[in-house]
């Protein structure tokens, strides 16, 4: 392969999720040859400790990716970390994909949501973000998620809240970007929805694509889908 067409897929899985999110468009990755990395980042999946920032997360997940440059796939918050890595080291990436995200920050009153539910859920547990999450997602992707989000500690949800609602504006990272980008979304999202994706198709000098159907956990919402997409932009 060329360093355009890379062998190594990098996937930044949602919050408050884990990288078993991503079961089958890794399956899928792998049958085509690629290589998957699919890391759960802290206090999710199993894994110990808390995010302290974005930038200080895509700073360590830096240090463990091959030499030559990666896919680079991320959807909501991993989209923003995603970003992130994109401001911190372009050079390392081939491409890129950007799903169900927004290159935005948080508005004010979204920052003070994102913060008032990181105290919430150090002071009572986890169970109020999993009745939220029934609310948002279908029957099927919500019994999918379900045990991703208890098995994510209560630090590491709030440190990730902290982290996506510290996290900057990342539109001019987009149009410095000089790589093949994709903004996928779901048709029928409504946290990211495809108007941000368009955005982020044209700051990055991309395309967008529409996952029809979907919601905002669109590789979970129409798994079929997603990873056809994914196949078609990485080959």
């Amino acid at each position: 392969m060329t360093q355009d067409r890379p062998r190594t897929v990098l996937l930044l899985h949602a919050y408050p999720l884990s990288a078993a999110m991503w079961d089958d468009q890794k399956a899928a990755l792998e049958a085509a040859g690629l290589t998957v990395l699919a890391p759960n980042l802290p206090g999710f999946g199993g894994a110990g400790g808390a995010m302290t920032s974005l930038a200080d997360t895509a700073r360590d997940l830096l240090n463990t990716l091959p030499p030559e440059p990666a896919a680079l796939v991320g959807l909501s918050m991993g989209g923003y970390l995603a970003l992130e890595l994109l401001a911190q080291a372009p050079d390392r990436f081939a491409r890129a994909v950007l799903a169900d995200t927004s290159a935005r920050p948080d508005d004010a009153g979204k920052q003070k949501d994102r913060r008032q539910q990181a105290d919430r859920v150090l002071a009572e547990g986890r169970d109020f973000i999993i009745e939220a999450a029934r609310e948002e997602h279908r029957p099927g992707t919500f019994a999918r998620i379900r045990p991703m989000i208890g098995a994510a500690t209560p630090q590491g949800i709030a440190g990730a809240l902290r982290a996506m609602a510290a996290r900057p504006d990342q539109r001019d990272t987009l149009r410095a970007l000089r790589l093949p980008l994709l903004a996928l979304v779901g048709e029928q999202d409504d946290l990211t929805p495809p108007e941000l994706a368009q955005e982020i198709a044209a700051l990055g000098h991309g395309e967008r694509q529409l996952i029809p159907g979907a919601m905002h956990l669109s590789n979970l919402d129409a798994p079929e889908a997603f990873s056809a997409a994914l196949l078609a932009f990485l080959r």
